[in-house]
């Protein structure tokens, strides 16, 4: 199957963000972004509030922060979060992936097998304020990320952080986690040519 024009998609077209304005770190008492990129995406927490608008909810769902479409039509849900992943960060990270893969599917009309085989995601997080993390007894395990990083990348295979590998084959094509140096230096310089 093709994969159709998104930008002739309505509620796509009427909701077009920089992907630095789509990194706003809100949460923060001194609000800031992610990245300073001026590329254009698709502002999916704008999209989810425009297609729920009329719906009358009490409970509103989760969005990722970002759709982007590459030139070569590679589609990639991006989420920003700029503070500490601890447990109910990782689970809302997950329902933002659940509720935002419903809410596209059900706008262009595919379903998850489609989405197994074009789409990609990437959490993009705050190094600093996760290069520490807990084991399962609660101690300090500073060296156990950069260790399982360091061998991933000795041997050549990626490394994803935060539990978020268990969605790659089953929802989408790939799984990434980037710091924010690595989402500069791999995605926005790599892929997306910036």
């Amino acid at each position: 199957m093709e994969i159709q024009k998104y930008e002739d998609i309505e509620i796509f077209k009427n909701n077009i963000s920089s992907l630095k304005d789509t990194s706003r770190d809100s949460d923060s008492e001194v609000p800031g972004y992610m990245t300073d990129s001026e590329i254009q995406v698709i502002n999916f927490d704008k999209v989810k509030e425009s297609y729920i608008r009329k719906m009358n909810l009490t409970n509103t769902p989760c969005s990722n922060d970002a759709l982007y479409i590459g030139k070569d039509k590679r589609i990639f849900f991006i989420e920003f979060k700029n503070g500490v992943m601890k447990n109910q960060k990782i689970y809302n990270v997950y329902n933002k992936i659940y509720d935002s893969l419903l809410i596209f599917n059900d706008i262009v009309g595919e379903n998850i097998s489609f989405c197994r085989k074009h789409l990609y995601f990437i959490l993009v997080y705050n190094e600093g304020k996760n290069s520490c993390e807990k084991d399962s007894s609660g101690k300090q395990d500073s060296s156990k990320a950069m260790i399982s990083k360091y061998v991933h990348n000795k041997a050549k295979k990626k490394f994803v952080r935060f539990g978020l590998d268990r969605f790659e084959k089953i929802y989408f094509k790939e799984v990434f986690t980037y710091t924010e140096s690595e989402f500069e230096h791999v995605f926005l310089s790599g892929i997306c040519g910036e």
